[in-house]
């Protein structure tokens, strides 16, 4: 902890108050990175994305692996829900630059399969191909859906270990006074899942924060900067144009809302 955490943030202080570039001398600089860093459009555009990130992995994710441990637990049969809660969490095995590559060629143009399905749902005709990663108008949303798609299952573990310690006496009086699934879902499983929804929602938020291999896999923060989050703003700056001291600089800003963002939701729950 003290070697590879604390004096890690030790020393990131350091160079940010410094124009290293990472091979001539430090020249400490005050706070001048940090003057430049909040009247820079580009990092507060790249906030915007890692918040629309963030907010779609607390609120998604969630969702996602509530859904699926509901349809797992209770519409299907029992003999066979080891079965699907094995084929529901298998994409978390895959590690995200995988997933990356896998869904760039799905979303291909030329040779994926979401055209190819398209043209024969006739909603494409002739040689007109939908680029969902090439358009600024689309390509986050794009992009999300792969970590919608790897990261339910992890909800869904999560949820169904919550559901499973339900008491079933429960939900059987609630069937016999005449509670349809429905209303057992709303009146009685929802309830009682909100310390869980909390603890996933915060696991999800602060995973949403660390986002960067799966966008930088697919887009590289394009078309132009409609997908580059802060962290591959990070990374830009510090490996393709030697910015070290900035990009330190940046990277304290995004440590200080990782550390801030979770202390809210104790807040909020309290």
């Amino acid at each position: 902890m003290g070697v590879f955490i604390i004096y890690s943030m030790i020393l990131n202080v350091q160079i940010s108050m410094t124009d290293w570039s990472g091979l001539s001398e430090k020249h400490f600089i005050a706070f001048a990175n940090y003057v430049k860093l909040f009247r820079d459009k580009a990092f507060w555009d790249s906030l915007g994305v890692q918040l629309i990130w963030m907010l779609l992995s607390t609120v998604f994710h969630a969702l996602g692996g509530l859904i699926l441990s509901i349809i797992v637990e209770y519409f299907i049969h029992r003999k066979l829900q080891a079965v699907f809660r094995t084929l529901f969490f298998m994409p978390m095995m895959m590690s995200l630059v995988a997933v990356g590559i896998l869904w760039t060629l799905i979303y291909n143009p030329l040779i994926g399969v979401i055209n190819e399905i398209l043209q024969v749902l006739g909603i494409l005709s002739g040689n007109q191909t939908l680029d969902l990663l090439g358009d600024r108008s689309t390509a986050l949303l794009a992009a999300f859906i792969p970590a919608l798609w790897q990261w339910s299952g992890f909800g869904m573990v999560v949820f169904s270990a919550a559901l499973q310690g339900m008491s079933r006496e429960l939900l059987e009086a609630a069937s016999l006074d005449g509670c349809s699934k429905w209303q057992q879902i709303r009146y009685i499983i929802l309830p009682l899942l909100r310390p869980t929804i909390i603890t996933v929602c915060t696991i999800n938020l602060i995973g949403g924060m660390k986002c960067f291999d799966l966008l930088y896999t697919m887009t590289k923060g394009g078309p132009g900067t409609a997908t580059q989050s802060t962290t591959i703003y990070i990374y830009k700056e510090m490996f393709t144009n030697s910015h070290y001291g900035y990009s330190a600089a940046m990277s304290m800003i995004l440590f200080r809302n990782c550390l801030c963002q979770p202390v809210v939701l104790t807040n909020d729950k309290k």
